[in-house]
């Protein structure tokens, strides 16, 4: 299995590398770890291949090139928080939405029946940000 972490030089990306790398029932020695974020992410060692690669998710180009890896498992982990996009909302609006939706298109060129087809996962992290206060002392999956 292939397993392709956007947003892997982040902290979230970072202990999501570290969890897969170390945890047998999380992956096994035959999967494969791509990590990738704008700024080149640190390698993590462990019993899976891994490979950094870094870019603009917002670039067709750079999108293409990661959809044509064809991963099995997607952690879309990339964006810029709220207090960064809300002091800068095109820098916002350029990862955050555009950088999400050329991924999208170019996962979606890549389902080719003559091919095989293609339905890769794909998780997707948001932030609680998004909620604002008050929180409970404990977030569970349904908050």
């Amino acid at each position: 299995m292939k397993i392709l972490i956007l947003g892997a030089a982040g902290m979230i990306g970072r202990k999501l590398a570290h969890a897969l790398q170390t945890d047998n029932q999380l992956s096994s020695s035959s999967d494969s770890l791509i990590l990738h974020d704008v700024v080149m992410p640190a390698s993590v060692q462990g019993q899976m291949e891994c490979t950094t690669l870094s870019g603009d998710l917002s670039d067709p180009a750079q999108a293409a090139a990661l959809a044509a890896l064809r991963p099995d498992v997607i952690f879309h982990l990339a964006s810029i928080v709220s207090g960064e996009a809300e002091r800068d909302f095109d820098l916002g609006w350029q990862v955050n939405m555009k950088g999400g939706w050329q991924f999208i298109e170019a996962l979606r060129q890549q389902h080719d029946e003559s091919k095989g087809a293609y339905r890769p996962k794909i998780i997707f992290a948001s932030s609680i940000a998004i909620f604002g206060p008050p929180f409970p002392q404990a977030i569970d999956d349904d908050f």
